[in-house]
């Protein structure tokens, strides 16, 4: 069973041939540079591609066809297996009787990465482990206590916050935006231009000075 923008397979009476397509691997796109002179290449690595798939699915009640492809069309939210990633279903679509069961065929576009479905902040301290198998790009949120900064190191990435008197800060590692309440904070973080990523296991946090609480979420991603 699927859910696609909280609406489930099971609701809309469909049962999908080979579901183990929604769990494909990204690949991982780069480009070779080939150097006169020199064996071999050296390779860039530029991330992840989207990964594109047909299913099938057998129609169990024909009198939903046209909820049916109302629901898988556009863009939402995938869920499988307790993880959720966006997903999009364009194109064409035509169902078609095979064998005296009505069969739809759907293409569909991912993200390359899964994230837990229930996922909230927790409090961390001098380590946070991922449970994934990729590196995850985090939302750290940072609760001023008594001192009005914190420096802290998460891996090899330090940075220094100051919360002008505010209570807290959200840093959304991936798009790299520090907000507090919807407001742009970027100005108040000093960082490079690398951000915190949390490695597959055991990440190491060290707090250089300030006593604010560390949380942290999407911190576990799979491929």
């Amino acid at each position: 069973m699927f859910v696609f923008n909280n609406i489930s397979s099971e609701d809309m009476e469909v049962i999908v041939e080979e579901e183990e397509n929604f769990l494909a691997k990204a690949s991982q796109r780069y480009e070779q540079i080939e150097i006169e002179g020199k064996n071999g290449a050296e390779f860039d690595e530029l991330g992840y591609s989207v990964i594109e798939r047909p299913i099938k699915l057998q129609i169990l009640n024909i009198k939903k066809l046209d909820n049916i492809f109302k629901w898988l069309n556009g863009v939402g939210i995938l869920e499988y297996k307790g993880r959720i990633t966006k997903a999009r279903f364009y194109g064409e679509i035509e169902a078609v009787r095979t064998s005296g069961i009505k069969i739809a065929e759907f293409t569909f576009i991912r993200n390359p990465f899964w994230t837990k479905k229930q996922d909230e902040f927790i409090t961390i301290k001098d380590m946070v482990v991922n449970e994934g198998n990729i590196y995850s790009e985090p939302i750290i949120r940072l609760e001023r206590k008594t001192i009005d900064s914190i420096d802290v190191t998460i891996n090899d990435v330090r940075f220094l916050y100051n919360f002008n008197n505010e209570n807290y800060v959200e840093i959304d590692c991936e798009n790299q935006t520090v907000t507090y309440q919807n407001l742009n904070r970027n100005r108040q973080i000093e960082i490079d231009y690398k951000f915190p990523t949390i490695l597959p296991g055991e990440n190491k946090i060290t707090i250089h000075s300030g006593d604010a609480i560390i949380k942290i979420k999407n911190k576990d991603r799979w491929l």
